[in-house]
């Protein structure tokens, strides 16, 4: 009998030990519970309020995202893909990456471009993810080294990833939308304004995308409008939009009106000497907007 005590107690310290553990593993398993029936009401009330967005919207907008790395998130992707939009992009960090690279192994690559290539799999299902991607794989020959980047999609437009090729040059033509939002960087001299608060800041980009689309929309119509435009100010694709905008509304010129409308004519100690533009009937003038007056009703 006193052995079999001794077996017992021992038993009881096991135990003891053992249901602390347990303690601290239930009340861990409770607030994961916790968590998780959150998470769940958040989720079906997602669900509902895109349930009765379906059923109240008479025109949904059809978007095709083209996102950079810096935008290809887990969270991002399956954000937009939940609002009924087409993705394109290339996975944040190594979201995608190394499995990937993976399952490439062996398989026969495509090539793509001049030191690009590709290998494609269509609605792969995805550990951490919701919904079946297309994937593809893309590496780049840079010298000796090999460059990796996984590119997700997702959506009804098949064409264009049925062929590595197609998305591959689908994908990387956003370069052009690049190309214009450099152009806007280069083109105005954005100052470090001291705007903290949320409208004005609001109001501050209002204004540069103001600007970017109307100078765009005024060099359309210079090279529509005007004659003997400076060289390379008449070619739509290109119109030198910085060139215009940081040389030509900064160069001295005369201003010459008559019954026909206005002449502008650059100096002859300008950049443009011996060139003019003549603008017709009807001139537009934008007048001053009163920001400063004070009004009392």
């Amino acid at each position: 009998m006193r052995a079999r005590l001794g077996v017992l107690q021992r038993q009881q310290e096991r135990l003891t030990k053992k249901l602390l553990f347990l303690s601290k593993k239930l009340e861990q398993c409770q607030r994961q519970r916790a968590v998780s029936l959150q998470a769940e009401a958040q989720i079906r009330q997602l669900l509902e309020a895109y349930q009765q967005d379906n059923d109240t919207h008479p025109f949904p907008i059809r978007v095709t995202f083209r996102l950079d790395a810096g935008f290809g998130s887990h969270e991002n992707v399956l954000f937009l893909i939940e609002r009924g939009y087409v993705v394109y992009s290339r996975s944040f960090g190594n979201w995608l990456l190394p499995r990937l690279k993976k399952k490439a192994e062996g398989q026969a690559w495509q090539r793509v471009g001049r030191n690009a290539e590709m290998v494609v799999w269509h609605q792969l299902e995805v550990d951490d993810f919701p919904y079946c991607l297309d994937l593809a794989l893309e590496r780049f020959h840079t010298g000796k080294k090999l460059k990796y980047m996984a590119l997700p999609h997702f959506g009804e437009e098949r064409g264009t990833v049925s062929d590595p090729g197609m998305w591959f040059n689908f994908y990387n033509a956003r370069q052009t939308i690049e190309a214009g939002i450099k152009e806007g960087k280069g083109t105005f001299g954005m100052r470090y304004l001291k705007v903290r608060s949320k409208p004005g800041l609001q109001l501050q980009e209002e204004f540069g995308r103001l600007a970017a689309n109307f100078v765009r929309f005024a060099s359309h119509w210079l090279a529509g409008q005007c004659h003997q435009l400076p060289k390379g100010w008449g070619e739509l694709g290109h119109p030198k939009v910085k060139q215009q905008v940081q040389a030509g509304a900064h160069t001295s010129a005369s201003v010459c009106w008559h019954e026909q409308g206005c002449l502008l004519r650059f100096t002859d100690h300008s950049v443009f000497a011996g060139r003019f533009l003549k603008v017709s009937q009807p001139v537009a003038i934008q007048l001053a907007l009163p920001f400063g007056e004070i009004l009392q009703t």
